[in-house]
């Protein structure tokens, strides 16, 4: 996975799609069919990008933003997509229920195109959560970060190093479902079995792909995970001697729950 330079900004009832006269004044243009819910318009529109940037350009593409309109108001400013210059757009947003809560959470799929500087082989992709907090729709940063963002990378080669696992709507459910998701959302810790060669990176926080020392572990090492995010699970081992903190990508930990 990379981590980018970006430039950042800052349910109870049924959910409707609808092109509607609250979202035609937003911003220059739609960027995503609006959504209705729990009394507010949920519109996406493309606006302007942060012209006091260093070397910003006119012609550079517009950025994607987040509003709610609720009756008589005007537009609210929810959430900025992630930007770098390059043109963006929302490939799906949707709400699920997750298990254990009664109100709906909204999830959506921003995908832009890669700048030429950086490493990824694919689209950069980034999933955003938002949660309810009364009548507001606000960004959840704690989900938001276990999806994160990314862009699938490979080796000099052509050999895939690193493919960002959250591209779609199945992809999310599935994730959503998982043990992993659960624990490590609600700040516990999750047991693993590694499935297969893996090898692990440094990093505190954030993972350092390019960063590893080639260690890695086999097939039936026990890992407790503590921290997740963008298909990166930041593993403890216990060897003879000493714990070895690292991160590992998920896809080859088999997860069970601590009870």
């Amino acid at each position: 996975m990379i981590k980018l330079i970006l430039l950042l900004s800052f349910f109870f009832g049924s959910t409707a799609f609808a092109s509607n006269e609250k979202c035609s004044n937003v911003g220059l243009r739609e960027a995503y069919k609006s959504m209705s819910t729990n009394g507010l318009d949920i519109c996406f529109a493309y606006t302007k990008a942060d012209v006091r940037a260093e070397k910003k350009l006119s012609s550079d593409p517009d950025e994607i933003s987040l509003y709610s309109v609720a009756s008589s108001k005007k537009p609210k400013l929810i959430f900025q997509f992630p930007y770098a210059g390059t043109e963006g757009t929302i490939t799906d947003a949707f709400f699920f229920t997750v298990e254990g809560e009664f109100e709906e959470t909204l999830f959506v799929i921003h995908r832009m195109e890669a700048p030429k500087s950086w490493d990824s082989v694919s689209d950069i992709y980034s999933v955003s959560v938002f949660r309810w907090e009364g009548d507001t729709l606000l960004p959840d940063q704690k989900r938001t970060r276990f999806f994160d963002i990314g862009g699938d990378t490979a080796d000099e080669h052509g050999k895939p190093t690193y493919m960002y696992p959250y591209k779609d709507k199945k992809s999310i459910e599935t994730a959503i479902a998982s043990p992993l998701f659960h624990t490590v959302v609600a700040d516990e810790k999750v047991t693993g079995t590694i499935m297969e060669k893996t090898f692990l990176h440094g990093g505190g926080s954030e993972p350092l792909p390019e960063y590893s020392n080639k260690m890695y572990l086999i097939k039936g090492d026990r890992v407790l995970v503590e921290d997740t995010t963008a298909g990166w699970c930041r593993v403890l081992y216990q060897t003879k001697v000493k714990i070895i903190k690292k991160w590992a990508q998920c896809k080859s930990i088999n997860f069970s729950v601590i009870r």
